[in-house]
């Protein structure tokens, strides 16, 4: 999905060359000093030259020195003196006439380089060097000299691989001159390496200057993946995992090379692929680059000159790929060795190709994938596909034995051969390679070589098993249609063979594919068939494997009978079998319905049974889901700890699997704390980036959870329409299908009434708030689900009840929550009671208990923490110590909820605040806020500036986290939004206005 529109990008940021820019800030210094020259600063096109100069330029102007900058053009490179008449030009406009002549001693040498300072009597000289060659270039560099004494000289000369041999040959004498004297003249010169063969006179001018010593080279290499990463959080004002995901597929494409990182971003900006949505950007999933116009054109520039060898030798090596052999080119290469030498040479001179780093990986390597794809573009079909059958035969001979090790180099070759040559070979390496990506969680690449393979399907594969990886594949992207059409046909083969074992593991996967795809009946039906040709197989551990599936869809479905039923008959049949995989799965499931029917003691134990037995078998994802459960429990009773551990731990699970999909689910538990601890700008980022992971991986019964999360942060900012769109999107997701007679899962239906009934509450329609919270209680209590009720539902229609009057409805509820809380140990409900209790004592007029009720309540909403509603909190509490005439008090905290509010963002409940500051004749504080797109705030947390200080002592996010005991998840949420506030966009600018001193980033802006 592309998202065309505002969105705009229009450089990166300088990262990457901090060694040479205080290198040459030293050299700087040394020039001011008296001890001038030339330093001359080499490099691919595109890698940084023009940028580094600029920096230097810059720091030249901010110490008072004058700076000239001059550039020649390759249409200009036969006019004699371009890039210095360029560069004087600057110079002389800023002089009067007198000065002009006092400085150039009259001047009349002056027109030979500057035309438009040309003298009459300069014009009538035939030679246009009315002094000789000799004066020319004396001239020209006692004027310089003279104009340095005033103020040191910064000249800076681009392109010089372009420059005429009358520019190198007084850029030559200059640089002598000023080498050998006191003069305070600096010069830089640029030019592109690969260029450097084609002007014979830079090559010897800069071999001669450096054995002279008059000279310095600087040679600029790639960035690293690490400046990648740099360039592109600070470019965007991002810090998170799915940036620098792609910033570092992006250094794979480009090798670090700044303009073709800065031409792809730009490309995926215009094109709509990465886009900017209520001041965060999104889509940075995609996972293809395009080579963009400008960089192709770039590419084929640099490959005009080469060779007709040359040319032949590149075509080769771009269908070979990565791991250029010397051998395999010259066998495929039909030119002689000493020639294949040869044009490797000059492709190496050319910057096409580089010697490999390791020896293990090849003799050389394209300098940039995107060379490669040029040159493999520009063959046609007809030649890449004989040179792919070609190196295919040559390389699978060279492997021997050990062919299958190199599956996915055969694999790519065989795959694009010839298809009537060596026939079955492509499926063969194919399938190989599908596999093993499989096993690495590399689902797309899997699902490329599987589909690939199963087109070529022969008698050395075996399609049956193809279409069971495939659509594994398919169903870990979500494709659930394409998944199930896969599975489908494997059935229909397996029936028509009598193979009841392999109907029910294709009917079970069918049964899946049909859960995560939100269509409950058809996946009860599948499981129920499965389970009947498992029994009928006599496979025990199958049939317990679908009563465990079967159980978390009956759970899904608020089922818990039905789903108790079929997880305790899985966890005996896995005790009984004594198979620890099984029992790790039984006590997962159970962890799951624990969690929401009760009690959280037995939730707890089998989510840690679960995790105990999944590091026995080394089963990372029934691991992850586990520490996932645990997560989501924790946080629904209010264990800021326990939270915070078991997230930490998926985290890093997920990373090692790799998986889009789990990290998806874990965001949904980041979200919510988020919005629990405060981080509100941080949070909404990542809402706003998951909903958009979500929609592109197919996940209908996660979406309307997500869309219910964000809109919490909306509604409390006084974002109203955004909050309803985003709800009646979620109510036409997970709440209108069952009004048309499906079932839907109930964990996205009660979310919904949720997240209404918040809404409703916040704008004011109490008598709705509480239709809409009761209708969710109801679906709530039919399933049994009791923890979902006292989480949120409750507590929401209480308050509801509360400001509606109906003092009847808000007991009873009170009473419910008390009762609830009673049997399952609930932290968060104990505090809503105890809040409870208070406004019921406010109602009755108590004011001194309903005072200290709610000031044990916000202790204990801190302390989870719970940020906004501790806050709305502090307000209420406020006007109850007023009427007990501790004005104070009141006061304290009225300023106190004011500022937590401002810092969240939560603009309404920060003008009822407001509203009561004025009734109370205070003064008013700034309305600045910490977030909601308004004005910022510069004001740090307490938590923000321990932060800010850890990274300007240089620490990386991990070690921070290890430091303040959070995860470093949270860490980089702060950093986000410690960015935001200070308008910071690099953790070096953070440091330095850390010592500034914390007074600066902490005072009101």
């Amino acid at each position: 999905m592309t998202h065309r529109g505002g969105s705009t990008f229009k450089s990166l940021p300088h990262v990457g060359r901090a060694t040479e820019l205080a290198l040459l800030g030293d050299w700087l210094t040394d020039v001011a000093a008296g001890h001038g020259g030339l330093h001359i600063i080499a490099g691919q096109s595109g890698i940084g030259k023009t940028r580094l100069a600029k920096a230097v330029a810059e720091r030249a102007e901010r110490d008072r020195w004058a700076v000239s900058v001059g550039r020649v053009y390759s249409v200009e490179s036969g006019v004699p003196y371009a890039v210095w008449s360029d560069a004087l030009m600057h110079l002389l406009r800023g002089m009067d006439t007198a000065t002009r002549n006092v400085l150039t001693r009259g001047g009349e040498w002056l027109g030979t380089i500057c035309p438009a300072f040309a003298t009459e009597s300069a014009a009538d000289d035939p030679d246009g060097q009315r002094d000789g060659k000799a004066r020319l270039l004396w001239n020209c560099a006692q004027f310089l000299t003279r104009l340095a004494e005033k103020q040191p000289l910064l000249i800076v000369l681009e392109n010089l691989h372009v420059a005429d041999s009358a520019s190198l040959e007084l850029l030559h004498f200059v640089a002598r001159q000023v080498g050998s004297g006191r003069a305070r003249i600096a010069i830089i010169g640029t030019y592109a390496e690969g260029e450097l063969d084609r002007n014979p006179g830079l090559r010897d001018m800069e071999q001669s200057l450096l054995a002279l010593g008059a000279a310095k080279l600087m040679r600029l290499d790639a960035l690293t993946q690490a400046d990648i990463e740099q360039a592109v959080c600070e470019a965007f004002s991002v810090d998170h995992p799915s940036a620098r995901q792609l910033a570092r597929r992006l250094f794979s494409w480009t090798r670090g090379h700044p303009f073709f990182v800065e031409e792809t971003l730009k490309e995926l900006v215009e094109s709509g692929r990465l886009y900017e949505r209520g001041g965060s950007w999104l889509g940075w999933e995609v996972e293809e680059l395009d080579l963009p116009r400008s960089v192709r054109s770039a590419v084929s520039k640099r490959l005009e000159h080469l060779g007709t060898d040359a040319r032949v030798v590149a075509g080769v090596a771009a269908v070979i790929g990565a791991r250029l052999r010397f051998n395999v080119l010259a066998s495929v290469c039909d030119l002689p060795k000493d020639a294949v030498l040869a044009a490797l040479d000059e492709l190496c001179r050319s910057g096409v190709l580089v010697e490999a780093q390791r020896i293990d990986e090849g003799d050389y390597e394209f300098a940039h994938p995107m060379i490669q794809d040029v040159i493999y573009d520009s063959l046609g079909v007809a030649r890449s596909r004989m040179l792919h059958t070609t190196i295919a035969r040559t390389l699978e001979s060279s492997f021997g034995d050990e062919a299958l090790d190199h599956a996915d180099v055969l694999a790519f070759h065989f795959s694009r051969a010839d298809p009537d040559a060596d026939a079955g070979k492509a499926a063969l390496y194919l399938a190989a390679a599908g596999r093993d990506a499989l096993a690495r969680h590399a689902d797309r690449a899997a699902a490329d070589y599987l589909s690939a393979a199963l087109e070529r399907a022969s008698p050395d594969v075996e399609a049956a098993t193809l279409i069971d990886d495939l659509a594994q594949a398919r169903q870990r992207l979500g494709d659930y249609d394409a998944a199930m059409g896969l599975w489908q046909r494997a059935r229909t083969e397996a029936e028509s063979r009598g193979n009841l074992s392999r109907c029910a593991r294709v009917e079970r996967r069918m049964g899946l594919a049909c859960y995560w795809s939100g269509r409950f009946e058809e996946s009860l039906a599948l499981f129920d068939a499965a389970e009947r040709s498992a029994t009928n197989a006599g496979d025990h551990a199958m049939r317990a494997q679908i009563q465990i599936n079967r159980g978390t869809c009956w759970q899904s479905l608020g089922k818990a009978p039905d789903a108790e039923r079929d997880l305790s008959a899985a966890l005996e049949a896995a005790q009984r079998l004594e198979d620890p995989g099984l029992l790790s799965r039984s006590h997962r499931a159970l962890l799951f319905l624990r969690i929401f029917t009760g009690p959280p003691e037995s939730a707890r134990s089998h989510g840690e049974r679960a995790v105990a037995l999944a590091e026995e078998t080394g089963d990372k994802t029934v691991a992850w889901s586990a520490h996932h459960g645990l997560a989501t429990l924790a946080g629904l009773t209010g264990n800021r700890e326990s939270v915070l551990h078991h997230l930490q731990r998926a985290e890093q699970l997920a990373d090692e699997l790799g998986s889009p999909l789990l990290r998806v689910h874990l965001d949904e538990l980041t979200i919510q704390y988020a919005f629990a601890s405060g981080d509100w700008d941080a949070g909404v980022a990542l809402a706003e980036r998951t909903i958009a992971t979500a929609r592109a991986l197919n996940q209908k019964t996660l979406l309307p959870r997500l869309l219910v999360w964000t809109t919490l942060f909306y509604t409390a900012r006084g974002e109203y329409e955004r909050a309803k769109q985003y709800l009646d999107e979620a109510w036409e997701l997970g709440v209108a299908r069952a009004a048309r007679g499906r079932p839907i899962e109930l964990h996205s239906q009660v979310t919904v009434y949720a997240g209404l009934a918040s809404y409703y509450l916040a704008i004011g329609d109490y008598a709705k708030a509480v239709e809409v919270g009761d209708q969710g209680l109801a679906i709530a209590d039919r399933a049994g689900y009791t923890l979902w009720a006292t989480w949120r539902l409750i507590p929401v229609t209480g308050e509801a009840a509360f400001w509606k009057r109906d003092a009847v409805r808000a007991q009873q509820l009170l009473d419910r929550m008390k009762e609830d809380c009673e049997r399952f140990g609930h932290r968060l409900g104990r505090v809503w009671i105890t809040a409870g209790d208070g406004l019921v004592a406010r109602l009755r007029e108590d004011y001194s208990k309903a005072a200290e009720l709610i000031r044990i309540a916000i202790e204990g909403l801190e302390g989870i923490p719970w940020m906004y509603d501790a806050a709305r909190l502090r307000r209420w509490r406020a006007d109850i110590l007023i009427r007990l005439g501790e004005q104070e008090e009141g006061i304290r905290e009225l300023r106190k909820s004011h500022e937590l509010c401002a810092s969240l963002g939560a603009r309404i409940e920060m003008e009822r605040a407001r509203e009561m500051m004025k009734q109370l004749g205070l003064r008013l504080p700034s309305r600045d806020t910490g977030g909601g797109g308004g004005k910022r705030a510069a004001k740090l947390t307490d938590r923000e500036i321990d932060i800010a200080r850890l990274v300007a002592e240089r620490k990386s996010n991990k070690e921070i986290a290890g430091a303040l005991g959070i995860s470093a998840r949270t860490v980089t949420t702060h950093v986000a939004n410690i960015f935001s506030k200070l308008g910071v966009s690099s953790r070096g600018e953070l440091a330095d206005r850390m010592r500034e001193g914390v007074g600066s980033v902490t005072a009101d802006t």
